[in-house]
């Protein structure tokens, strides 16, 4: 829409001056204001029809996909009121520019380098939406809870522009003229004997509008709210590196119980919080000092020791307590703690509470003991310019220090949680545990959990007028909370959680808590649900108001997928859990991931399965390729949610069709019963992969290698596929294919060898080189497929032949006799059974 202004501007600009040749140049004083404005009004009405044709191409989509519930009301609003705005804007400043340049082509350049340019700014060091013409903050959507507070914001930051607009537009007046002058000098002196009277009352009333909006602004932004620049925040993450990082490796106590109170207030978004933290002394060092990280939420912070705060660093809101008696090993201390918000601004919210489906977690809010390295700058090439060594990975699972903290904390182990949650009284709030209490009181909702067993330090509140809907799967309680009217797909989640808890209960342990619940949150806080002990957030984008074809060449049933996979979290990361290591996630997104195919593959058959392999894999190659630093092996993976995901899920799916699912999941069982609940040192995937490779057969051991230990990849093709028919009567297919095999490095340098020297290569007469490969003694998967050409609308691929052969060389051929049947296994009685079969 804003190219199509930028064009239609100069056209309308030009059109104008040519068909009114005849006026070399126009002194009038003051311009045909209604061939003026008729120009701007022709622009806007340009911007209309365009956003009419979005709205009925919205309409005909929803349409076509089934879904009539139009909204009519949401798409006049947001097109017609929010949309607009934008482009208005746009074609005051597309219209002084067009006006201000003699050739249209001229014009719509700068226009363009102007657009393209504003967001390019911030290189320059210009961050600020206030001095990039048209810039502000944005807004969201969500059903559950509307634009939230994004609305007032952009609307300042739009009167802010449109009043800049109107000057440009006045400008604008000024500059116009019937005809071609010669030269913008001439028009300049026109534009100045022009500005006064209406011009002059027209610029400074908007002109004081534009400075004092951006000086309100400006004022909230950098003063109110101590705005941080890019620069000045790598600063920042470089002197608290400098400053604290020598602390990272104290003794410090560990959190074992938390007692909250969390207090939400929907209507004003405030929240008032305070806690309880029980520590003990764990390590066999005595403690002087306590190193208390927290976060810029106003905070108290009381110890029942007497202590003394030796540093209070604001800015990093970072204190150091000496304890006055220092803590013995085995010694316990107690923190009660107070947080809220800040003062919400017009501009700024300064709490993560919404009107409607509050989300928070513990981490955003409540204090933590020790350095956290999270801050801490990650590009080698911007540490060194400040004398900083190479950001290092997460330490070696070797590394009996890391050992002693999970991956999800490092200042506690698992713990004791009680809590207590407040809301207005028209919603429903939550928290981890069993619900002991409800109760009203002075107007409020009150909501008493309390866990019946240890739990990681790592839980969440929720909020919102829910609608819940209940079910039962043994004696475990299944509810989800939902908003009213995204009923669609609750079923499908039910039936999710049922098959995880049946999977996960049946093949590793049981599950440990006496219920499930999902709660919806709106997809403005994210597109992801995340799983707490026995409470599991959920975003309303993918799985509330998804929509899932349930053809037969439909795609995956995600909501279901995604459910399964978040309930397999309570035994890959609430049971087994590991140290902060290399390879740690492993152990909990890529076998929660395995767990949600090998449940999609008994509901569904493993030929669905293979659109959702395909795409795992696509997306694994794809972002590898933008890696940036680093790619390590699955099994000491560093993070990178494409490594410990897409590649994880195609790992564990594929060495459960090597070895055998039910092999794996027994050696996966031996590994849980293990280490489930595990108290420091911590398990890490080589305490895994022990169980794993006693369960493979010696002549699969190189797959291990190939998926976790090393960054292997195949380059297998068909080159050429016959059939031909014998004296016989019968077919024989005759299929040509090439394996080669090779490893990256972590910077993706191919190799063939593990020494990176010797390889297995082949001269193939079909090209000029020749073809390299590891050595290969690989099983690798032939198949010949057939497809229902009957149905050619719904294509229904079913496999009629599919082995493993071994493969040692480079190049290779087999044959194949595949043999069809009618009744091939003889169930009716049949007077001539012996032409049932016949060989292709």
């Amino acid at each position: 829409i804003n190219i199509c202004t930028f064009l239609y501007a100069g056209m309308l600009v030009h059109r104008s001056k040519i068909a009114q040749m005849d006026h070399l140049i126009d002194v009038t004083p003051i311009p045909n204001w209604t061939l003026f404005t008729s120009k701007f009004l022709a622009l806007i009405k340009m911007q209309i029809v365009l956003l009419g044709v979005i709205m009925v191409s919205g309409l005909l989509f929803q349409i076509y996909k089934g879904f009539y519930q139009f909204e009519l009301g949401h798409y006049i609003e947001e097109l017609f009121g929010l949309r607009l705005i934008n482009y208005v804007v746009w074609a005051f400043l597309a219209l002084f520019i067009q006006t201000l340049f003699r050739n249209p082509y001229v014009g719509l350049f700068v226009l363009l380098v102007i657009s393209i340019g504003m967001p390019l700014l911030r290189f320059a060091g210009i961050e600020q939406a206030i001095f990039k013409y048209n810039d502000g903050p944005g807004f969201e959507y969500s059903d559950m809870n509307g634009y939230g507070s994004d609305l007032i914001p952009y609307f300042t930051y739009k009167i802010y522009w449109i009043s800049a607009g109107i000057i440009l537009f006045i400008f604008t007046a000024l500059f116009w003229v019937r005809g071609l002058p010669h030269s913008f000098w001439e028009r300049l002196r026109i534009a100045r004997s022009r500005f006064k009277g209406i011009y002059v009352v027209g610029f400074l009333i908007f002109f004081t509008a534009f400075i004092s909006l951006g000086a309100r602004i400006y004022y909230e932004n950098n003063i109110l709210n101590e705005r941080v620049s890019a620069k000045e925040r790598e600063q920042r993450a470089v002197t608290w590196e400098k400053t604290y990082k020598k602390f990272e490796n104290k003794a410090q106590p560990r959190i074992v119980a938390v007692k909250a109170d969390m207090n939400i207030f929907p209507k004003t978004l405030d929240f008032k919080s305070s806690g309880d933290y029980l520590m003990v002394n764990k390590t066999n060092e005595v403690i002087d000092s306590i190193f208390l990280n927290h976060n810029n939420y106003p905070s108290t912070f009381e110890f029942n020791e007497e202590v003394q705060l030796v540093l209070e660093d604001t800015v990093y809101n970072f204190d150091i307590y000496q304890l006055k008696q220092p803590l013995k090993p085995g010694d316990s201390l107690k923190l009660k703690f107070s947080v809220k918000n800040k003062l919400n601004t017009w501009l700024r919210k300064n709490s993560p509470v919404l009107e409607n489906g509050t989300f928070i977690n513990n981490f955003a809010i409540f204090p933590s003991l020790g350095y956290s390295s999270g801050t801490e700058l990650t590009d080698d090439k911007t540490r060194e310019k400040y004398g900083l060594p190479p950001n290092d990975l997460k330490p070696e699972p070797t590394d009996s220090t890391a050992l002693g903290n999970t991956y999800i904390r490092k200042d506690s182990d698992w713990i004791d949680f009680e809590a207590t949650v407040s809301t207005s009284p028209d919603q429903i709030a939550i928290a981890p545990g069993y619900l002991q209490k409800e109760w009203i009181e002075n107007g409020r909702r009150y909501f008493h959990y309390k866990m019946d067993s240890k739990i990681l330090n790592f839980f969440a509140f929720n909020s919102a007028r829910y609608s819940v809907k209940k079910d039962k799967w043994r004696d475990v309680n299944l509810e989800i909370y939902y908003h009213k009217g995204h009923e669609f797909n609750i079923d499908r989640m039910f039936a999710g959680i049922k098959a995880s808890l049946d999977y996960n209960s049946e093949n590793f342990s049981p599950y440990q808590h006496k219920q499930v619940r999902i709660i919806e949150f709106p997809r403005t806080a994210g597109a992801f649900a995340q799983s707490f002990p026995n409470t599991i957030p959920y975003s309303e984008s993918i799985g509330f108001i998804a929509e899932v074809d349930d053809s037969e060449e439909g795609g995956v049933d995600y909501p279901f997928a995604v459910t399964v996979h978040e309930v397999a979290h309570q035994w890959w990361a609430h049971q087994v859990i590991g140290a902060d290591v290399l390879g740690a996630t492993m152990l909990s997104e890529s076998l929660s991931e395995y767990v949600s195919l090998e449940v999609l593959k008994h509901e569904y058959g493993k030929n669905k399965m293979r659109k959702f392999l395909k795409r795992s894999l696509d997306d694994y190659l794809t972002r590898r390729s933008f890696e940036r630093k680093r790619e390590k092996p699955l099994m000491y993976n560093d993070g990178q949610g494409y490594i410990r995901y897409q590649k994880g899920s195609l790992v564990f799916y594929a060495l459960a069709d090597y070895i055998g699912e039910d092999i794996l999941n027994e050696a996966l069982k031996e590994y849980v019963n293990k280490v489930k609940f595990q108290e420091p040192p911590y398990t890490t995937t080589v305490d895994m992969m022990h169980y794993i490779r006693k369960a493979t057969p010696d002549s699969l051991q190189y797959t291990l290698k190939d998926m976790f230990e090393t960054i292997t990849l195949y380059e297998n093709r068909i080159k050429d596929v016959t059939s031909t028919k014998l004296d016989n009567g019968k077919y024989k297919v005759d299929i040509e294919f090439e394996v080669t095999k090779y490893r990256n490095d972590e910077k993706g340098k191919k190799f063939y060898s593990d020494n990176k020297k010797d390889s297995l290569s082949f001269k193939s007469p079909e090209v000029s080189k020749p073809v390299y490969s590891l050595p290969l003694a690989d099983y690798i998967d032939v198949g010949v497929f057939v497809e229902n050409l009957d149905t050619p609308d719904t294509p229904n691929e079913e496999v009629l032949y599919l082995k493993k052969y071994k493969v040692t060389a480079i190049d290779n051929k087999i044959s194949i006799i595949v043999e069809v049947g009618v009744d091939p296994y003889n169930r009716l009685i049949d007077a001539n059974s012996l032409d049932n079969r016949r060989r292709l």
